[in-house]
């Protein structure tokens, strides 16, 4: 059998269901409230406040786009080690992107006299869904590209098939 035969009864998407699984987690942490500004406060943060916005969002929005394309790699990455590593780019573009709403959250309760204020903050689950999202998108990012690696490595020793 040739390789171009082979090639041809291959799937047309190799999902990696842990990457796709933890890109959806960290949406969710994302859009879940992460906390009120005070405990009188009937809002909270989070990333679907800040894509409800008048005006759309802004630069907040980039997260999505970041997780969408977790989303498309994750539908070839146990194959493709391009898909695998562009899942990767896309986890670390989710982490900086979201961290740095959060930050800008954290930066609109404005300055305080003490650390007392964030201790006291009513925190929600979102925060947390998001942190563990997160690291599993990362760490199944790594897991992709050591399995697309080690089935190129294999594939190269194994002798070839007789035409």
């Amino acid at each position: 059998m040739s390789t171009a035969e082979q090639n041809s009864r291959l799937p047309l998407f190799a999902i990696d269901v842990g990457m796709l699984v933890a890109t959806l987690l960290t949406l969710a942490g994302y859009l879940m409230p992460w906390f009120r500004p005070s405990s009188r406060a009937i809002w909270s943060f989070s990333g679907w406040a800040y894509a409800s916005l008048s005006d759309g969002g802004g630069w907040t929005l980039l997260t999505f786009g970041w997780l969408l394309l977790a989303a498309v790699a994750a539908l070839w990455a146990r194959r493709s080690v391009v898909a695998a590593m562009t899942g990767m780019v896309a986890a670390v573009g989710t982490l900086v992107t979201a961290l740095s709403v959060v930050a800008a959250s954290f930066a609109v309760i404005g300055e305080q006299s003490s650390l007392d204020l964030m201790a006291q903050l009513p925190f929600d689950i979102g925060l947390t869904v998001l942190a563990i999202g997160l690291g599993l998108l990362l760490a199944t990012s790594c897991r992709a590209i050591v399995r697309c690696h080690l089935l190129n490595v294999a594939e190269d020793a194994s002798p070839a098939s007789p035409l």
